[in-house]
């Protein structure tokens, strides 16, 4: 992690509010976007433990007046926050709560906060457990513990998820119309078997039309679980044959994001967070 090396450090000390830059209005969501190429290494070399570290990355935070979008119990809803006090003798740290009430209520009855951000183009993820609401300076904030490790995506690569068979997201590739507005191929309907925020790999089965490699298509649809379709548009950049250990044959197409809506990556992200914690879980006994 040498690009962390390079965060500087410093003594314990309390750092002082400024306001966030970009801060959004009530009830605005946005969420930066960073186009990576993507990564095959292992989500820990991502994991930022040290715990000089883990303070330099809430520190710069302050320091650069980041946007923190927290998500409320890693769901759909979230808030735009900030990072307002990192107590590093205590080891608690102070971030902003919400202009809406409603938000605050929810947030502080959430066994968690999963926390976005970015550091010059560089996404960090981190999580806060038992939050508490407080008064701080006569406005509404919430306390945590500082977290034991954060998630430090690095400029040019993002972590790929191999999907689980049974929780996996499907994407549907379309196509574009003839002249008379007819549709050139039914749509595709694949399971996708690995994913990241910047892009995707589907499962093509054998005998089936085979991909442009090169070609962009914008007429597609990403169908994570327990969410809503998200439009987007892929292209594609490789399209293997491989056999299966059963002997089947397939085609893994590999497709990177053109285009992503606004929240699309952190939906991304959340769900590769949740499967992250429950393969660890299972591989730790707790279920």
């Amino acid at each position: 992690m040498a690009d962390i090396e390079a965060i500087p450090g410093s003594s314990p000390r309390t750092i002082p509010y400024q306001k966030p830059k970009g801060l959004m209005h009530p009830g605005e969501n946005r969420d930066p976007q960073t186009p990576h190429p993507e990564s095959e290494e292992g989500d820990d070399r991502f994991l930022v433990r040290n715990r000089r570290q883990v303070r330099g990355l809430l520190r710069a935070l302050i320091d650069q007046r980041s946007l923190v979008s927290a998500h409320i119990g890693g769901r759909d809803q979230s808030f735009p926050s900030a990072v307002l006090e990192v107590d590093e003798d205590d080891d608690w740290m102070l971030l902003d709560a919400s202009p809406n009430e409603a938000s605050n209520r929810a947030a502080t009855a959430a066994s968690h906060l999963l926390c976005f951000a970015q550091l010059e183009k560089v996404r960090i993820r981190f999580r806060l457990d038992n939050i508490e609401r407080i008064e701080h300076e006569g406005h509404v904030a919430f306390r945590a513990a500082i977290p034991t490790a954060i998630y430090y995506l690095q400029r040019r690569e993002h972590y790929r998820l191999e999907t689980p068979i049974t929780d996996s997201p499907t994407c549907v590739i379309g196509f574009e119309p003839d002249e008379d507005g007819v549709p050139t191929r039914a749509p595709l309907k694949l399971r996708v078997i690995d994913i990241s925020g910047g892009g995707l790999a589907v499962a093509l089965p054998a005998g089936s039309p085979l991909l442009e490699v090169g070609a962009v298509y914008a007429r597609c649809e990403l169908l994570l679980p327990d969410q809503a379709a998200v439009p987007v548009a892929l292209a594609v950049c490789s399209q293997n044959r491989q056999t299966l250990p059963n002997g089947m044959e397939m085609y893994r197409v590999g497709t990177r994001f053109e285009h992503l809506p606004r929240g699309a990556d952190e939906a991304i992200q959340r769900y590769i967070f949740r499967v992250d914690r429950q393969r660890n879980a299972r591989k730790s006994g707790v279920f």
